[in-house]
């Protein structure tokens, strides 16, 4: 009897998959995740409150609203403006000057954030920024302007300084907006959006940025044990609180802690725009947990922004000092102060800057309701009415305000 041999079972080899088979492999999964990555993200699940409820909006679409900084102060308040908008440029009609950008702004071709640093009481606003992005032109402009700025009607404070605003003007808004309001009734110039942070904060942020390299062209001593030598060094986040704040030894008193400001800008603007977005994405992040800074901008917009301003070069961005000169104001009624230091604008210098730089696409003004306590002929000095300089000419040395 034949006894049949077990059957061999047939062992099939799979043969290893080469580099270029795994890159392929690996390729095409990465583009399925993406893909479903990117779906789930357009697609309209959430509800977005209008229409009773039934309207959704996408994830990414709220990302790109979201505002992250908003919660200490809130959102600016919505209001409606008599400027009429240039209609003298060519390619503009009535008014709209496409930028390309898609943001929601006041008027088309600009965008405007007032930046303000507070004291460590977190009642005056120490550090007063315009920063106007000028997206058709290509260019962004700061106007600096000094914290005792003399803004009758809009405080309080019997010496009617500016950076009294936050803390003492309209009780009927909140404090930064009535710093907006005041600054935007003055200059009629339309403020998109704003940013506030503290003393401390601004040293919290510069340690996550790893430091802000800098050269100093003098020494500061702000306390015997705290001091910023001259020359090349990269500042901590203390030592950069030490120098935003430093003015008691300076001769031009509050104007020469700006020429300071304008230094650390400057230094820290070349800081930013060399880091990768990777790592200043973990920077903002973490500037979010700790709620180091408020503002009401959006995620999108702050993407945006930030591209457009780390395409310019340095000579691009240009600082200005808002023209005037200090002045000895004598208040109408007194307690106990006689007479208070301010600054007091020129008028008609300060409407041509305005209207040149942070107020392109609207008709010039003509007559801005500014506080007028001297006659133009009775100014003392008018080395500030046209100090600007830019980036590149402060990374080159050149600190001196007032030529």
């Amino acid at each position: 009897m034949l006894i049949p041999h077990p059957q061999k079972r047939r062992t099939v080899r799979r043969r290893s998959m080469n580099l270029r088979e795994w890159l392929v492999l690996l390729a095409a999964v990465t583009a399925a995740l993406m893909l479903c990555t990117v779906m789930i993200l357009h697609m309209k699940l959430i509800p977005s409150g209008a229409d009773g409820g039934s309207a959704r909006i996408s994830l990414i679409e709220q990302l790109r609203g979201w505002q992250p900084f908003l919660e200490s102060e809130g959102a600016l308040e919505s209001k409606s403006y008599e400027m009429a908008p240039v209609t003298e440029i060519p390619g503009i009609r009535d008014g709209m000057v496409d930028d390309g950008l898609d943001l929601d702004q006041i008027q088309e071709g600009q965008f405007c954030i007032l930046f303000l640093g507070l004291d460590e009481s977190r009642s005056n606003t120490d550090v007063i920024l315009l920063v106007m992005f000028d997206l058709r032109g290509g260019a962004v402009h700061i106007l600096q302007i000094p914290r005792d700025t003399f803004v009758p009607g809009f405080t309080d404070f019997e010496a009617c300084k500016l950076n009294s605003v936050y803390a003492r003007g309209n009780p009927n808004r909140t404090p930064v907006q009535r710093t907006a309001d005041c600054l935007e009734s003055l200059f009629r110039v339309p403020i998109d959006r704003y940013i506030t942070t503290g003393c401390a904060d601004i040293a919290e942020i510069v340690d996550l940025l790893g430091g802000v390299p800098v050269t100093m062209p003098y020494p500061i001593t702000f306390e015997a044990d705290k001091i910023i030598p001259q020359g090349e060094q990269i500042l901590t986040g203390a030592q950069a609180e030490w120098l935003l704040r430093f003015r008691h030894d300076y001769t031009e008193g509050d104007i020469g802690r700006m020429k300071a400001q304008r230094i650390f800008m400057a230094a820290a603007m070349r800081k930013i725009s060399g880091m990768g977005k990777l790592r200043l994405m973990q920077v903002i992040r973490s500037i979010t947990e700790q709620k180091l800074i408020g503002s009401d901008l959006t995620v999108d917009e702050i993407a945006k922004l930030g591209d457009f301003a780390s395409s310019r070069s340095a000579e691009q961005f240009t600082v200005h000092l808002l023209p005037g000169e200090g002045y000895s104001y004598q208040p109408p009624v007194t307690h106990g102060i006689t007479s208070y230091s301010v600054w007091m604008m020129h008028k008609q210098p300060v409407t041509d800057l305005l209207n040149q730089y942070f107020r392109p696409y609207f008709e010039p003004e003509a007559d801005l309701p500014l506080a007028d306590l001297l006659t133009p002929a009775e100014y003392q000095y008018t080395g500030y009415d046209s100090d600007s300089t830019d980036f590149q000419k402060l990374e080159n040395g050149e600190t001196f305000m007032g030529n």
